[in-house]
Protein backbone atom coordinates (compact mmCIF):
# COMPACT_ATOMS: atom_id res chain seq x y z
CA UNK A 1 0.00 0.00 0.00
CA UNK A 2 2.91 2.70 0.42
CA UNK A 3 4.11 1.75 -2.77
CA UNK A 4 1.64 3.24 -4.81
CA UNK A 5 1.33 6.02 -2.61
CA UNK A 6 4.81 7.35 -2.72
CA UNK A 7 4.63 6.87 -6.63
CA UNK A 8 1.45 9.09 -6.67
CA UNK A 9 3.14 11.55 -4.58
CA UNK A 10 6.45 11.42 -5.99
CA UNK A 11 4.49 11.99 -9.77
CA UNK A 12 2.62 14.88 -8.24
CA UNK A 13 6.09 16.49 -7.21
CA UNK A 14 7.70 16.13 -10.51
CA UNK A 15 4.75 17.26 -12.18
CA UNK A 16 3.73 20.24 -9.88
CA UNK A 17 6.45 20.61 -7.62
CA UNK A 18 9.65 20.98 -9.98
CA UNK A 19 8.07 23.83 -12.17
CA UNK A 20 7.43 25.56 -9.11
CA UNK A 21 10.30 25.27 -8.32
CA UNK A 22 12.30 26.04 -11.29
CA UNK A 23 9.94 28.90 -12.47
CA UNK A 24 10.83 30.93 -9.17
CA UNK A 25 14.23 30.36 -9.54
CA UNK A 26 14.08 31.92 -13.32
CA UNK A 27 11.96 34.47 -11.63
CA UNK A 28 14.68 35.32 -8.96
CA UNK A 29 17.51 35.41 -11.27
CA UNK A 30 15.71 37.55 -14.19
CA UNK A 31 14.92 40.12 -11.18
CA UNK A 32 18.68 39.86 -10.05
CA UNK A 33 19.62 40.63 -13.40
CA UNK A 34 17.10 43.52 -13.91
CA UNK A 35 18.14 44.86 -10.48
CA UNK A 36 22.19 44.96 -11.53
CA UNK A 37 21.27 46.36 -14.91
CA UNK A 38 19.11 49.21 -13.41
CA UNK A 39 22.13 50.11 -10.97
CA UNK A 40 24.41 49.90 -13.33
CA UNK A 41 22.70 52.69 -15.36
CA UNK A 42 22.45 54.17 -12.82
CA UNK A 43 26.27 54.22 -11.76
CA UNK A 44 27.14 55.18 -15.62
CA UNK A 45 24.65 58.27 -15.27
CA UNK A 46 26.85 58.98 -12.02
CA UNK A 47 30.30 58.68 -13.58
CA UNK A 48 29.05 60.43 -16.73
CA UNK A 49 28.28 63.89 -14.82
CA UNK A 50 31.28 63.60 -12.81
CA UNK A 51 33.46 63.26 -15.82
CA UNK A 52 31.49 66.12 -17.82
CA UNK A 53 31.75 68.37 -14.29
CA UNK A 54 35.75 67.29 -14.42
CA UNK A 55 35.99 68.52 -17.73
CA UNK A 56 34.30 71.65 -17.05
CA UNK A 57 36.31 72.33 -14.30
CA UNK A 58 39.63 72.06 -16.46
CA UNK A 59 38.35 73.66 -19.05
CA UNK A 60 38.15 77.03 -16.95
CA UNK A 61 41.21 76.07 -15.38
CA UNK A 62 42.75 76.10 -18.61
CA UNK A 63 41.78 79.44 -19.80
CA UNK A 64 42.81 80.99 -16.40
CA UNK A 65 46.39 79.35 -17.29
CA UNK A 66 46.26 81.19 -20.89
CA UNK A 67 44.83 84.39 -19.02
CA UNK A 68 47.94 84.21 -16.83
CA UNK A 69 50.80 83.48 -19.53
CA UNK A 70 49.04 86.46 -21.58
CA UNK A 71 49.37 88.53 -18.24
CA UNK A 72 53.39 87.25 -17.62
CA UNK A 73 54.24 87.79 -21.40
CA UNK A 74 52.98 91.29 -21.15
CA UNK A 75 55.12 92.06 -18.05
CA UNK A 76 58.55 91.08 -19.45
CA UNK A 77 57.91 93.44 -22.62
Amino acid sequence: MESPFIFVLALAFIVVGLPVICGSLLSYHKQKDKMNATRGNELDKEETDMLNDLHKGLERMEKRIEALETILMEKRR
